[in-house]
């Protein structure tokens, strides 16, 4: 009863006061990403092609997609749109996989400029038959931009929807056309050189209208797409659309760049060492700020993406361990997606248990460095799938391997045998699928309908404990929090973090690195939720609402520094202002009391 009675409160003070999500990952100019000097010198803004904030359809196997480089998506030819060692920035890009579908789909980015200017337009690309004509790549070869910032590529253009045409060929305007010296070299062919040219390799190129554009009725052909920021619309952000023709073409960068003439005055490699970002082991870094209540009860914190590996043993396709994403593109073995539009996982993206069964085949390899030192224990928060090994539980999916210690392999550096990191669902004493609730540690291991429905894509948090099967004097100490000592030395080091592989099923959102040895206890999944999952601590955290008496409490996680609360009486046109009194602290969340007014109020976090 309690909880029909909460959710309806809220629904109805977010009625009477209208709180509005915050603001979206937003791609930010850096004011120093700018190359050369006085007149020569240009500013520039990247954009990741898989960092879209929205889609018109994001139904899988229509229009477009993120990808990534766990091999897991496969272009017409079998082959890995994204392999293992993609040089895809960030190792992910924007792929294009229906083969012919005009306008089907859009993808809204949103950017923000730090200097105003006329910025034109680049991409970094690969190309990938699609089937259509495997004797060229001009069957995928082309997708639409828009005339200028929140406008839409199908109906915004003055003459027509052609206006924002953007083709591979041909010479005059096509970005297969690439330029080499001072010529442009014709890369649109499919043989065997076209294909070892492209098919996952990367190629910078401008980006203009078609050369066949009627301009007066479509609009002006072979013209370079450019966008002008006033200074007016620097610092506020703003949506950038990209609408679906063909597929093929699979965009690792967007450039927005005040040089016109990057193509003529830069050769490809140096365009890389330019403006890629370091192909540098990613390092998951402890911000010296997580930390959670005060004094003595005071606890710190790592929150480690379980994607964000920085190596793996076998990469290849189908064979352990692999990162997953929200395109919905890997399915388990019910054949519903693994991760989709709609998921939890924190940053859309997951550590996936593809192999039903393979002791130690694949090892992880994460990069960490923390802030201070101290014993951090760990645990992850994770989802179960069914792998067709035993449909009536998920104790066919339930373990895999941890270290002894960081820089340590879980196979080989555990004392006594290579079963010493052997972390278990089953069973009450130390398994994971048994999930405190209370007092109580609930089995959460069976497969039925309720089981599944717990399961199956829906994340839950728990601590990671040694098997209770283990024989103290030839395996390792059994039911033993697992726990890594980072000393005064290893402060502001990376360190190695290897997982190793057992079973699939268990799918990891992240992992947990906390001084505190009791969070289940002391925590509601739904509490550790909002303190610790990246959308609730960066870029979007959750405007809560309660009623307190005839008032509301508006609340968001402390883990989430940097935002205020603001307020407009209307949103056409909106007046934000800053909301007092000052927000008070208690229990790792930010509260502000309101007292209701005559009329509507809207609510929003904003990070200035």
């Amino acid at each position: 009863m309690k909880k029909s009675f909460s959710s309806l409160l809220a629904g109805g003070i977010a009625g009477l006061f209208g709180i509005l999500p915050a603001q979206a990952a937003v791609t930010i100019q850096d004011p120093g990403n700018v190359v050369g000097t006085g007149a020569n010198a240009w500013s520039y803004l990247i954009l990741e092609g898989e960092d879209y904030e929205s889609e018109t359809d994001p139904a899988a196997g229509v229009g477009f997609t993120r990808v990534n480089n766990s091999g897991a998506v496969t272009s017409s030819q079998g082959n890995p749109v994204l392999g293992a060692n993609t040089t895809a920035s960030k190792k992910g890009a924007l792929w294009t996989q229906t083969a012919f579908a005009q306008h089907s789909d859009k993808v809204t980015y949103k950017v923000q400029f730090s200097k105003p200017g006329t910025y034109y337009l680049y991409m970094r690309f690969t190309m990938f038959e699609n089937g259509g004509n495997p004797a060229s790549y001009l069957n995928e070869d082309s997708f639409f931009v828009p005339p200028d910032f929140g406008k839409d590529p199908q109906t915004d253009w003055p003459l027509s929807d052609r206006g924002g045409y953007a083709e591979g060929c041909c010479d005059a305007a096509g970005y297969l056309f690439i330029r080499e010296g001072d010529t442009r070299v014709n890369r649109s062919q499919g043989d065997e050189a076209g294909r070892a040219y492209w098919e996952g390799n990367f190629h910078w190129n401008e980006l203009l209208s078609s050369q066949f554009l009627n301009p007066e009725t479509q609009g002006e052909p072979r013209v370079h797409f450019k966008y002008e920021v006033t200074a007016a619309q620097v610092g506020k952000p703003l949506d950038f659309t990209v609408s679906y023709r063909e597929g093929g073409t699979t965009i690792d960068l967007f450039l927005f760049s005040t040089s016109p003439d990057l193509m003529s005055q830069y050769t490809q490699e140096r365009l890389d060492q330019l403006l890629l970002k370091p192909a540098v082991s990613d390092v998951t870094v402890q911000d010296p700020s997580n930390t959670v209540g005060t004094g003595a009860s005071a606890w710190s914190y790592l929150v480690l993406e379980g994607e964000d590996y920085d190596a793996e043993t076998d990469p290849a396709a189908g064979v352990g361990f692999t990162r997953v994403d929200s395109s919905g593109t890997v399915t388990n073995s019910l054949g519903n997606p693994v991760l989709g539009a709609n998921t939890t996982a924190s940053k859309k993206g997951a550590l996936w248990t593809q192999t039903i069964f393979a002791q130690h085949i694949d090892k992880v390899t994460y990069k960490v460095q923390f802030s201070k030192p101290g014993t951090y224990y760990l645990y992850m928060r994770f989802t179960m799938f069914e792998n067709g090994g035993n449909p009536a539980h998920y104790l066919n999916e339930d373990s895999f391997f941890v270290p002894p210690d960081f820089g340590k392999d879980p196979q080989t550096d555990w004392p006594l045998s290579d079963r010493g990191g052997y972390a278990e669902g089953c069973c009450d004493a130390a398994g994971y699928l048994f999930i405190r609730e209370g007092d109580t540690r609930v089995n959460r291991s069976q497969g039925d309908e309720a089981g599944r429905a717990y399961w199956e894509g829906n994340f839950h948090w728990n601590e990671l404990l040694s098997s209770q099967f283990l024989n103290p004097e030839t395996q390792g100490e059994p039911r033993v929090h697992f726990k890594y000592e980072v000393t005064a030395a290893q402060v502001g080091k990376p360190l190695d973090f290897t997982v190793s592989y057992r079973e699939g099923g268990t799918t990891i959102d992240l992992f947990l690195f906390s001084t505190n040895p009791k969070l289940l206890s002391q925590y509601t999944q739904e509490q550790l939720n909002q303190l610790l999952l990246s959308s609730a601590s960066s870029a979007n955290p959750k405007l809560a609402v309660t009623r307190a008496g005839s008032n509301a409490v508006l609340s968001w996680p402390t883990s989430a520094p940097g935002f205020v609360l603001e307020s407009t009486s209307t949103l056409a046109p909106a007046n934000w202002t800053v909301v007092t009194p000052a927000p008070v602290v208690n229990a790792a969340q930010n509260s502000v009391t309101v007292t209701p007014a005559s009329g509507t109020r809207f609510y929003r976090l904003r990070k200035p």
